[in-house]
């Protein structure tokens, strides 16, 4: 059996309500769900309950999946609105404290690595997720999704249900202002974000070696 088949029978089976079907359809995309949610979360603790939030909803919603797109795209579109609204429904709540390093990211390496070498690497990692966090949700979606998971911008499009241009735009603005934010520049005007949504750009791509479909 090829591998499409096998994932369509796989589908075929969660949608009839097995579990345990549903259980191995998603758990490659797992620690992808979690990083994602990462971004829209102040802590380790709350990603957790954000992917978790998110993959309750993917089940729920598994019956309304017609093939009329990659199972793949389906899934981080329903991803990201779930995350999306609930990053929206918590922003008037006062924000925490800095979160400390997370555990999977503080714990040093036990081999040649010098401590002081991944500690800092660690604090790289966290200076970075502390300055996504930061950026317009429209901006820090394209980046995350394009930059971190490697989606094309066809896939991204379609998670966002916006089209190329916007998404070239929207990675574009939204480098720019991570970048300002790496360099200690002060913190996003989430009001700019409105200008440049929408309107089309060619956007520096890290991903060189891929096109449009």
């Amino acid at each position: 059996m090829a591998e499409n088949e096998e994932l369509r029978a796989l589908i075929a089976e969660a949608q009839d309500g097995s579990v345990r079907a549903f259980e191995l359809l998603v758990s490659s995309y797992l620690p992808q769900v979690r990083r994602f949610a990462r971004a829209f979360a102040r802590s380790d603790s709350d990603a957790d309950d954000l992917a978790q939030e998110a993959l309750v909803k993917v089940y729920k919603s598994l019956r309304s999946y017609r093939f009329q797109s990659a199972f793949k795209t389906w899934l981080y579109a329903v991803v990201r609105n779930v995350v999306v609204d609930a990053a929206r429904s918590r922003a008037g709540r006062e924000r925490s404290q800095e979160d400390p390093l997370p555990t999977d990211h503080a714990r040093l390496p036990s081999t040649a690595e010098p401590p002081d070498e991944g500690l800092a690497r660690a604090q790289e990692r966290q200076r970075l997720w502390k300055a996504l966090r930061q950026l317009p949700e429209e901006f820090r979606t394209a980046v995350v999704l394009f930059d971190v998971e490697g989606h094309t911008y066809d896939e991204v499009a379609a998670i966002e249900g916006v089209p190329i241009g916007t998404v070239k735009s929207r990675l574009s603005r939204g480098r720019t202002l991570l970048r300002d934010l790496l360099a200690g520049e002060r913190a996003p005007d989430p009001a700019a974000s409105e200008a440049t949504v929408g309107t089309s750009g060619p956007g520096v791509s890290s991903h060189g070696r891929r096109s449009e479909k």
